[in-house]
């Protein structure tokens, strides 16, 4: 099949055409052929239509990762529709903020959250239609309904964000915008028939959506679904996959490390070797690194990934060395919502740790208004970049710019074109002498240490003195510390405990200058709240100064 493929609804066309029976998805004992997975989606795309829906409609589609999920979504697109990905894990009101607010004529939903619409549905008037999940399979059309004149560069995709700052915007993404995204990518990362991949990240998010769902079935990939999160479920689905391209948020590739670690720990390899060529004291040649592991990534279901990479928030350098030492093949991405989402991806041939990677093509990245150090906001345009919010012109306005897209994220960009984020500019923390302080280049110093495990960094007014302080939030690795108490063979007190993130914070201050220096602590029982790709919600504690 040698026809362009620019609908969203035709992206699994040349796999269908060119492998008919190959798997294309699997969870559980639920199967589906390329071939199977075409007849799925246009029987419920002969539904949708035969229920009254006009071109453009609103249709929204909410459960965990299954192939019923990927077949209400190429479904809904295929009938001229506009599909509504939703977090499933929403809290009540952004649902029905979500489903009101896009105009959803119905939603196709899992068994898990069926009586959850149910029960709302009272508030949502729009919702006509809901579909199970579990029925797709069920459903019959009296005909086969064609489709015409469906516009690539008209709106096929609302996707409402659920980011770090507060209040979610609807994403307008069309067709032309996904599946040049997917056309750059292609040109960039080799992806073919023979790979397989493991669904981790939630498929409505715009990463998973077009790096782990749709970009796999366009270059003819395999794609297997746990049956639930946990990690043993997890860990099954990569063995039984033999799992070669691994697309996960950072916390995954940081529970790998450590995982690895204890393996190695208990193995009879040099576990000194390692911990030394990670802090830079001592190396391994690259091509030892491979068979030195291979028979732990071999036990965690590994032993045939050739591709991994991290996305939807930064990977810390930590975690990016360990991996380099491990021979995992890491490439770090960068992007968002509004551009479909990628932007850039480091080479495989060359990375740089520190980095996010060069803009992939077709895609144009430049910082504007760079300070003396060149940092400014990361701006890009390309046509992945977003039509805009959903009834937002001024939200539209603020972000898009003579054609530019103004990230809201601050960085520089190397002599080779590398781009290094450095922080958000909403983050970004100015002292009452005027000097810029950007968080993230202090919590990247912190997050060094082994003994902990998140931390955020975020202003503070001092209500005796009213100046505005620099405070570091920590979550400890309480794991951490209680393997030091059982190997000191003492319990430690709280004084203990916070002596030890004193220290640390001490250590990081004698690397800043006086004005970023974290003068208060606050150490934390419980994780930080995150969003769905588990990125802090920093708005929690700065623009409300709340403790979570």
């Amino acid at each position: 099949m040698n026809k362009e493929i620019d609908l969203l609804g035709d992206v699994f066309e040349r796999s269908v055409s060119n492998w008919p029976d190959k798997l294309a998805m699997k969870k559980g004992d639920t199967i589906y052929t390329y071939r199977q997975l075409k007849e799925e989606v246009v029987k419920l795309k002969n539904y949708l239509l035969e229920l009254g829906l006009q071109k453009g409609d609103k249709f929204a589609v909410m459960g965990e990762n299954s192939p019923e999920w990927a077949v209400g979504y190429l479904a809904i697109v295929r009938a001229g529709l506009v599909v509504v990905p939703v977090d499933r894990m929403s809290q009540d009101a952004e649902i029905i903020h979500i489903l009101t607010r896009s105009e959803s004529k119905g939603i196709i939903v899992s068994e898990s959250y069926a009586d959850k619409i149910n029960e709302l549905k009272g508030e949502i008037k729009n919702i006509k239609h809901i579909i199970p999940m579990a029925d797709i399979n069920k459903i019959s059309a009296k005909k086969d309904i064609e489709v015409k004149d469906i516009d690539p560069k008209g709106l096929a995709v609302l996707i409402f964000t659920s980011g770090t700052t507060g209040a979610s915007k609807a994403v307008m993404l069309s067709h032309y915008n996904i599946m040049c995204n997917m056309k750059s990518v292609e040109r960039f990362i080799e992806i073919t028939e023979k790979d397989t991949l493991c669904s981790i990240i939630p498929m409505h998010h715009t990463f998973e959506g077009t790096a782990g769902f749709l970009f796999p079935l366009f270059r003819g990939a395999a794609i297997y679904y746990p049956p639930s999160l946990k990690p043993t479920d997890i860990l099954a689905t990569m063995k039984e996959s033999n799992v070669s391209c691994l697309i996960a948020v950072p916390l995954l590739f940081e529970k790998f490390v450590g995982a690895l670690y204890r393996k190695v720990g208990s193995a009879s390899l040099t576990k000194k070797i390692m911990f030394n060529a990670i802090s830079g004291i001592g190396s391994v040649a690259p091509f030892l690194r491979k068979p030195l592991f291979a028979r732990i990534r071999k036990e965690m279901g590994l032993g045939n990934l050739r591709i991994a990479c991290a996305g939807g928030a930064a990977l810390t350098e930590k975690v990016a060395k360990a991996l380099q030492l491990l021979a995992v093949p890491i490439l770090q991405g960068y992007g968002l919502t509004e551009s479909s989402p990628v932007l850039s991806v480091s080479p495989l041939e060359k990375p740089k740790v520190k980095s996010v990677g060069v803009p992939i093509p077709d895609v144009e990245i430049k910082i504007d208004e760079p300070d003396e150090n060149g940092i400014g906001e990361i701006i890009a345009r390309g046509p992945n970049i977003m039509l805009g919010y959903y009834k937002n012109k001024q939200a539209t306005d603020e972000v898009l710019k003579n054609g530019w897209l103004y990230t809201g994220d601050l960085g520089y960009m190397d002599d080779e074109g590398y781009v290094y984020i450095t922080g958000r500019k909403k983050s970004l923390i100015v002292t009452q002498t005027g000097k810029n302080i950007q968080p993230e280049e202090i919590e990247a110093k912190l997050i060094k240490s082994e003994w902990i495990k998140e931390v955020l960094v975020i202003p503070r007014i001092d209500q005796e003195t009213k100046k505005e302080q620099i405070c570091a939030l920590i979550f400890p690795d309480y794991e951490r510390l209680e393997q030091h108490s059982q190997e000191k063979g003492v319990d430690m007190s709280e004084l203990d405990v916070e002596n030890i993130y004193k220290e640390i914070v001490r250590e990081v201050n004698e690397q800043l200058p006086i004005y970023k220096k974290v003068t208060e602590l606050e150490i934390r029982d419980e994780e930080f709240p995150k969003t769905s790709t588990q990125k802090i919600k920093r708005h929690l504690f700065v623009d409300r100064g709340v403790r979570v």
